[in-house]
């Protein structure tokens, strides 16, 4: 704040302050792996919750039974994995900034598990127990790609700063 020396006029004492305010606002980074790991995220946790219903969750037997899903082979074991695999991704992707980190290491965590459940002949322990074919290794394989690729090639949007400097002038009269 600045106060200018009086001036007389008309016998008052006029005094002139100016006041300088400045603020800045950043606003957030923003990726499209961030939104690409928001739909998985949405999907599997769909899918899962879907299958937990379907499949009925029972602790004494979460291998059993196997029901189809969305086309899908299901067993409540890998409805489970399917939900908590889903609020991860979700969790990664609502993060402001984007945790890219996390995003391509569940990108890659579902790559894996695809190129696992593709690899093994049936029938397998793998399937005994979550009721995956090929069909599923396909979705996590694909889901896997698409994610893990976006999280490591896709740039950031937004980020930037503003900065606003307002100067308000106020003129105070008194009397000399």
């Amino acid at each position: 704040m600045a106060i200018d020396r009086p001036t007389s006029i008309d016998g008052r004492a006029t005094y002139g302050v100016s006041e300088r305010r400045a603020s800045a606002t950043r606003t957030r980074t923003w990726s499209l792996a961030q939104i690409i790991g928001l739909i998985v995220g949405i999907g599997y946790t769909a899918l899962g919750i879907a299958a937990v219903v379907d499949t009925g969750f029972d602790t004494d037997h979460l291998d059993t039974p196997h029901q189809l899903v969305w086309s899908f082979a299901h067993s409540p074991l890998l409805g489970a994995i399917e939900i908590a695999f889903g609020v991860l991704m979700i969790l990664a992707s609502v993060i402001p900034g984007g945790a890219r980190v996390s995003l391509a290491l569940l990108g890659a965590i579902a790559l894996i598990f695809g190129i696992v459940v593709l690899a093994a002949s049936n029938p397998n322990r793998l399937n005994d127990w979550l009721a995956t074919t090929h069909r599923n290794g396909w979705l996590f394989l694909i889901s896997g790609v698409v994610v893990l690729l976006a999280a490591l090639f896709s740039p950031n949007f937004g980020g930037g700063s503003r900065s606003v400097v307002r100067e308000d002038e106020r003129v105070v009269d008194g009397a000399l």
